[in-house]
């Protein structure tokens, strides 16, 4: 029998469970609401952000914020569409 000569690959794992409050965690069969972090943010070139002061707004600035965010997501949409279906023409 030919022994092989190639080392052993390092088997990668995971790295441990994080126990920052932060960071939500969902168990199986468990949900999440998406809006407790806030509104996606659709940029300009239609990739996404989201704001990363969310938690630390007031409950009145979240909701101009969701409300402008919206709108302008949805004409930020739209103009992407629009290119969208230049591109395929």
């Amino acid at each position: 029998m030919l022994e092989s000569k190639e080392p052993e690959k390092e088997v990668l794992q995971l790295p441990e469970a994080s126990n920052d409050s932060t960071i939500p965690s969902i168990k199986l069969g468990e949900s999440i609401k998406f809006e407790d972090m806030g509104p996606v943010i659709i940029n300009a070139d239609g990739s996404t952000r989201q704001i990363a002061n969310w938690d630390k707004m007031t409950e009145s600035e979240q909701k101009v914020a969701w409300r402008r965010i919206s709108k302008r997501n949805e004409e930020r949409r739209k103009v992407l569409l629009e290119q969208q279906q230049q591109q395929n023409k």
